[in-house]
């Protein structure tokens, strides 16, 4: 198989697949309030948070760590 590309055209398309990609982090990311204001909605008293990195103030900010701890969990250790 003979492909005939030229670099301007490899520059493009990988520009569209990097700007494609980094549209997708941010709505999946996005998505994350969402569900942490979804569970903290349906479970009150449950213990949620969710930690992020900016690098910059104005940079996007990038995914550390997501913790839960549902209230009907803290009740069952407390009583035994």
């Amino acid at each position: 198989m003979h492909v005939n590309v030229n670099m301007i055209k490899c520059k493009r398309a990988k520009k569209m697949m990097k700007d494609k990609l980094v549209g997708n982090f941010l709505q999946e990311f996005a998505m994350l309030w969402d569900y942490v204001d979804e569970l903290r909605l349906k479970n009150p008293g449950s213990t949620i948070k969710m930690a992020v990195n900016r690098v910059t103030p104005h940079s996007p900010p990038h995914f550390k760590r997501f913790y839960v701890c549902f209230e009907v969990l803290k009740r069952g250790s407390k009583e035994g």
